[in-house]
C-alpha cells in the first residue's frame, strides 16, 4: 500500500482525525471544488493510480460519470459537523481485469477544516444494502423501495438505530418541470434523487411515488430541515417541500412495516387530494386506523349481522351468511381492506369463526353459517390448522360452517391454493368461491379451484333484465357451472323480477333484501307462498344438510 504521509503539524492531526471516522481502503480530503488535497491507502487498487497521482485530481474522476449529481449534492449541502454514509456507489470504469467497480462512500465535514470534505471509500458495497432495481434517474420503483425498507428497518434494528420514513410532497414540481425544457426537467430530477440518495440511510435512495410526491427512509433522528432544504435548492428553490415523518421502531419490524406499507398506497392513491389536505393528515389517519384496528382484534369489537340466503325455486331458507359490523360511521369493506392491507385479517377471520362457531353451538342444528374468509388468509402457512381447530371439539359444526373463499388480491399460487380447499372440503365444509367474476376472480378459477358454490358478482345481478348482456353471461356461467357440479349463487338480489329472472335462468340460490336485510340473530322465517316467486323449474336441488 502506497502512504503519502502528512506532515506532524496541528492541522494534519485535526486531518488524520477526520480521515480516522472510518475504517476504509482509501481516505482522501477534497476542497470546496471537489479537488483532492490529500490522499492515503490503496488507491491503486481502487483506482489504478498511486495516492501521488490523486492530488489536484477532482473527486469526480474516481467515480462513474452516472454519480456526478450525487457528488455535487454530497459537496454542496453538507454542513459542518454532519456524516453520510456509508453509500453504494459506482466507481470509474477500468480496463483492467477484476477491477472493482463499486465501493462504499462516506463523506464527513470537520468544522475544524471548513469548506473541505473528509472522505473514505472502501471496495464493495456496504454489506447491509443489498442492490434494488432503479430507474434512469437512480429512483426506486415503490414497491422495490417497500422491500429495500423493511431490509434497512431490520440492519438499522441489528445496531439499535431508529428509522423513520420521510414523506416528501413538492407542490407544484409537475407543473414548473412542465415549462422547462425536457433536459432541464430530467437534470432537475436527477438533482432530486441525488438529494434523496445522498441523505436516506445507507445511502439506499428514494423512490419516486409521483411528479411532486418522493419517500425516503433516513435516521430518525436527522434534522428534517437538511432534507428540505436539499429537496428546494434541487428543485430551484421556487416551492416548499412539505415533509411528513413516520418513525419505525426495528423491535417491531413486522407490525412498522404493514404500516409504512398502507401509508405508501395511500399516499399514492391519493392524487391531487393530497395537495389540498397535506399527507400528514394520511399518515396520521394510517396510524390511527392501524392502532384502532389491532383494538378491534384484540376486543372482537365487532358485531355479526345474519342475513338469509334462500331457495329461488320454493323461498325456503338455506342458510344465513354472517356479515362483519363495525360502527355506523365505518364501512364494513373499508375495514376488511384495512384488515388486509395491515397483514392483520387472518387473525380477524379467526375472530370471527370463533365467534360463529360460539353461535352455531347455540343453534338448532339445522342451522347453517357461512363465514367469510380471505384467501389472503388461508394462504398463510398455519392458518388452515388453526382455523379447522376452532370446530375440532364437535365436527358436526364443519357441516353447518360453510366457508365463503373472498379476494381482493389476486392468488398467484392456484394449485395451493386448491390443495387447501380440498383439505377443507375434506375436513367436512363446504366451500364457495365469493363475487365471481369480479376482481381477478375468472374462468381460471372455476377452472382450477374446485367448489361447491359460486357466488355470482352482485353487479350482474342488480339490474339485469331480460335478454340483456348481464343476463346472457348469467346464463352461460350457470350451465357452465352445473356441467362441473357447481351450484351457484346470486348476490345482490333487490326486486322480486330480479329474483324470478336468476331463478329462470337456473341460478339455485338468492341473497338480497328482496327477502331479506341482515338481522341481528340467525332467526328468519319465510314469507308466506303468496309472495314467493312461483316456481317454474323444477328439480331444485339441496346441496347442503
Amino acid at each position: 500500500m502506497t502512504v503519502q504521509s502528512p506532515r506532524p503539524d496541528d492541522a494534519s492531526t485535526v486531518r488524520l482525525l477526520g480521515l480516522a471516522f472510518a475504517g476504509a481502503d482509501l481516505v482522501f480530503e477534497i476542497d470546496a471544488q471537489g479537488i483532492i488535497v490529500f490522499a492515503l491507502g490503496a488507491a491503486e487498487r481502487l483506482t489504478g493510480q498511486a495516492d501521488p497521482q490523486l492530488i489536484g485530481q477532482d473527486w469526480a474522476n474516481l467515480f462513474n460519470r452516472s454519480e456526478g449529481v450525487l457528488l455535487a449534492a454530497l459537496l454542496r449541502d453538507l454542513a459542518a459537523g454532519e456524516r453520510r454514509g456509508p453509500m453504494r456507489v459506482e466507481l470509474a470504469p477500468r480496463d483492467k481485469a477484476g477491477a472493482p467497480s463499486e465501493a462504499s462512500l462516506s463523506v464527513f465535514r470537520l468544522p475544524q477544516l471548513g469548506a473541505r470534505l473528509s472522505c473514505a471509500l472502501s471496495l464493495g458495497a456496504p454489506a447491509a444494502i443489498p442492490p434494488f432495481a432503479r430507474d434512469a434517474r437512480g429512483f426506486t420503483s415503490p414497491d422495490s423501495f417497500a422491500v429495500s425498507a423493511e431490509y434497512l428497518l431490520q440492519e438499522a434494528g441489528k445496531a439499535g438505530l431508529v428509522l423513520s420514513l420521510d414523506l416528501v410532497e413538492v407542490q407544484g414540481l409537475r407543473d414548473r418541470l412542465s415549462r422547462l425544457r425536457p433536459e432541464d426537467a430530467e437534470e432537475a430530477r436527477k438533482s432530486l434523487e441525488a438529494v434523496l440518495r445522498a441523505d436516506s440511510y445507507g445511502g439506499a435512495g428514494g423512490a419516486e411515488l409521483g411528479v411532486d410526491r418522493f419517500a425516503v427512509m433516513r435516521p430518525s433522528d436527522t434534522p428534517a430541515g437538511r432534507l428540505l432544504q436539499g429537496v428546494s435548492a434541487a428543485t430551484g428553490g421556487r416551492e416548499s417541500p412539505q415533509l411528513a415523518r413516520l418513525p419505525l421502531d426495528g423491535a417491531a419490524s413486522s407490525r412498522n412495516m404493514r404500516t409504512m406499507r398502507l401509508a405508501l398506497d395511500r399516499y399514492i392513491e391519493s392524487g391531487s387530494q393530497a395537495a389540498e389536505r397535506g399527507f400528514q393528515d394520511t399518515v396520521a389517519r394510517t396510524l390511527r386506523d392501524s392502532s384502532r384496528f389491532r383494538d378491534i382484534v384484540a376486543r372482537s369489537a365487532f358485531a355479526l349481522a345474519y342475513q338469509p340466503v334462500v331457495s329461488l325455486a320454493t323461498g325456503e331458507l338455506h342458510h344465513f351468511e354472517a356479515l362483519a359490523r363495525f360502527s355506523k360511521d365505518t364501512s364494513p369493506a373499508e375495514t376488511i381492506q384495512l384488515a388486509e392491507d395491515l397483514e392483520m385479517i387472518q387473525a380477524f377471520d379467526l375472530s370471527v369463526v370463533r365467534s360463529i362457531v360460539r353461535e352455531l353451538k347455540s343453534q338448532p342444528r339445522t342451522t347453517r353459517i357461512a363465514a367469510n374468509l380471505s384467501a389472503h388468509s388461508l394462504m398463510i402457512e398455519g392458518f388452515l390448522e388453526e382455523m379447522l381447530g376452532l370446530a375440532g371439539e364437535t365436527p358436526d359444526i364443519r357441516s353447518r360452517l360453510i366457508l365463503e373463499i373472498t379476494e381482493t388480491r389476486k392468488i398467484h399460487d392456484l394449485d395451493r391454493a386448491n390443495a387447501l380447499i380440498a383439505r377443507l372440503r375434506g375436513a367436512g365444509h363446504v366451500v364457495c368461491l365469493d363475487d365471481f367474476g369480479a376482481g381477478a376472480a375468472s374462468l381460471d378459477y372455476l377452472r382450477r379451484l374446485e367448489v361447491d358454490f359460486i357466488k355470482i358478482d352482485g353487479r350482474y345481478i342488480q339490474s339485469m333484465t331480460a335478454g340483456s348482456r348481464d343476463a346472457l353471461v348469467v346464463k352461460h356461467l350457470v350451465a357452465l357451472c352445473r356441467d362441473l357440479g357447481v351450484s351457484t349463487i346470486a348476490e345482490m338480489v333487490e326486486t322480486d323480477d330480479v329474483a324470478r329472472l336468476s331463478r329462470d335462468l337456473g341460478v339455485e340460490l338468492g341473497q338480497g333484501w328482496v327477502f331479506s336485510r341482515p338481522l341481528e340473530k340467525p332467526k328468519w322465517k319465510p314469507p308466506p307462498p303468496a309472495s314467493r316467486p312461483a316456481r317454474t323449474r323444477p328439480g331444485a336441488r339441496e346441496v347442503w344438510g
